[in-house]
C-alpha cells in the first residue's frame, strides 16, 4: 500500500518571523481569538507585543488566557463558549504544546454544543483517519510556538485530559494553517524546559523514524531532526542565548513534528501519557524516564535504524548489532548531559499512583507490544 506524505501547514521559520504575523492575520479578517496560558511573565511581554501589533492594524483581539497543562476538556468547553460569544475570524495560539492543542480543539469544535467527549475521543482515535469536518465552516488557526519541542503546530493530534486520562483527538483539520517559528521567542525558556521540550522533539523524530508507516521522505526528515537535536541541545545547556542553536532546535521540532504526523509514535508516548496523567510528571520528563528501557526492549526489532541513530552519538561504532545495542546507553548519557532527571527516584510517586500506572487498562489495548512487555518497560524503568 502506498503511504502518502502530508504537509498542509505553511511554515514561516527564521529569526524575526513574528513580524509576518500582522499581514497573515489580515488575510483572514480582523477579529482575533488569542489563546495562551495565564497572562504573566515570562510570556506576558510577548502577549502584549502581539496584541499591540494587531490593534495597530485595526484588529479586535479577545484574549483567552486560561490554558492549562494537559488541557482539561472543561477548559476547552469554556474556550468554545467564549469564542462563540466573540465570533472571531480566526484563532491565534501563542505558547507551547498545551496552548496550541487548546487552540486546535477550540477551532475544530468552534460551533459545537453539548459535547460528548468520550464519544469524540472514540470517533477521532486513528492518527491516519481521513475524517470529515466537524464544524459547518472551518475556523482558521495560526500557531506561534514559544517552545522547541512539541511540533504540535504541524500535527493532526491534540492531547487533552479528562480526569486522570490523557487522550488524543486526531483530525486532519487540527493542523494549523500557518506556523510562525521564530527562535527569538524561545530565549525566555528556562533551561529545564528547553531540555524537556527538546527531548520530546527527539522522541518524535526517533519514533517516526522507526515506524512501519514511515516514508523515505519522512525518514529523512526525522533523521535530520535527530542530527540537529543531538548536536544543539547539549550545547544550549551551556549557551542558552545562542540564537543559531535555538534556530536549529526550532528546525528540528518542526521536522520531527512532520515526521510524527505522517508516520506515528511508538510505545513511549502512550506510556508517558499514562505516567503523566496519573502522577503529574511533565510529558518530556516522563518520556526521559522510560526511554532507555524502551530502547533496550525494542532494539532487536529494527537493528539498522537503531544503529544509524546510535552512530549520531558515536560514529566509531562498528557492527550494526553493536551499534544498535549501544543506543540505550547513549540515550541515558544524553538525558544526563542535557540535565534531565536520571530516574524515578527524583520524583515522589505514591504507591497507590504507581499501582494505578502499572495496572492501567490502556496497557492491554496498545498496538506496540503485549501488556506484559509494556508493563515490564515501566517496572524496569522504575527500578533503574
Amino acid at each position: 500500500m502506498t503511504h502518502f506524505f502530508t504537509l498542509p501547514t505553511k511554515i514561516h521559520l527564521e529569526k524575526g518571523a513574528l513580524d509576518d504575523l500582522p499581514a497573515l492575520v489580515k488575510t483572514y479578517g480582523n477579529r482575533v481569538f488569542l489563546v495562551t496560558t495565564a497572562n504573566r511573565q515570562p510570556l506576558a511581554d510577548l502577549y502584549a507585543r502581539i496584541k499591540t501589533q494587531l490593534t495597530e492594524i485595526d484588529c479586535t483581539v479577545y484574549h483567552f488566557d486560561k490554558v492549562q497543562p494537559n488541557p482539561p476538556v472543561d477548559i476547552i468547553e469554556m474556550g468554545i463558549q467564549e469564542l462563540q460569544a466573540f465570533k472571531p475570524d480566526l484563532v491565534l495560539s501563542v505558547g507551547g504544546g498545551s496552548s496550541i492543542d487548546t487552540a486546535k480543539t477550540v477551532a475544530l469544535l468552534h460551533d459545537q454544543t453539548n459535547i460528548d467527549w468520550a464519544e469524540l475521543f472514540d470517533q477521532f482515535g486513528d492518527p491516519h483517519g481521513q475524517y470529515p469536518p466537524v464544524a459547518k465552516k472551518r475556523m482558521p488557526h495560526i500557531a506561534v510556538p514559544t517552545t522547541a519541542g512539541t511540533g504540535s503546530e504541524v500535527t493532526q493530534a491534540a492531547v487533552l485530559s479528562m480526569g486522570h486520562d490523557k487522550l488524543t483527538i486526531y483530525h486532519p483539520q487540527n493542523r494549523s494553517d500557518h506556523a510562525i517559528l521564530d527562535p527569538m521567542l524561545t530565549l525566555t525558556l528556562p533551561a529545564k524546559l528547553t531540555a524537556t521540550t527538546g527531548f520530546d522533539a527527539f522522541t518524535h523524530a526517533f519514533e517516526s523514524y522507526i515506524h512501519p508507516k514511515a516514508t523515505p521522505l519522512g525518514k529523512r526528515m526525522s533523521f535530520s531532526a535527530m542530527e540537529l537535536i543531538v548536536d544543539a541541545l547539549p550545547k544550549l545547556a551551556k549557551h542558552p542565548n545562542d540564537l543559531d542553536l535555538r534556530q536549529k532546535l526550532m528546525e528540528a521540532q518542526v521536522l520531527a513534528g512532520i515526521g510524527l504526523s505522517n508516520a506515528g509514535a511508538d510505545a513511549p508516548h502512550p506510556l508517558s501519557e499514562i505516567i503523566g496523567g496519573i502522577s503529574g510528571i511533565p510529558h518530556g520528563e516522563s518520556l526521559a524516564l522510560i526511554y532507555p528501557e524502551f530502547i533496550h526492549y525494542k532494539w532487536k526489532y529494527a537493528q539498522a535504524d537503531f544503529a544509524a541513530v546510535a552512530r549520531l552519538f558515536d560514529p566509531s561504532l562498528q557492527t550494526e548489532s553493536m551499534a544498535a545495542r549501544a543506543l540505550a546507553v547513549h540515550i541515558k548519557l544524553f538525558i544526563r548531559k542535557i540535565g534531565l532527571p536520571k530516574g524515578f527516584s527524583a520524583y515522589t510517586i505514591p504507591k497507590s499512583q504507581w499501582e494505578e500506572i502499572v495496572n492501567s487498562p490502556i496497557l492491554g489495548f496498545l498496538p506496540f507490544g503485549s501488556k506484559e512487555d509494556l508493563t515490564d518497560i515501566l517496572i524496569q524503568a522504575k527500578e533503574r
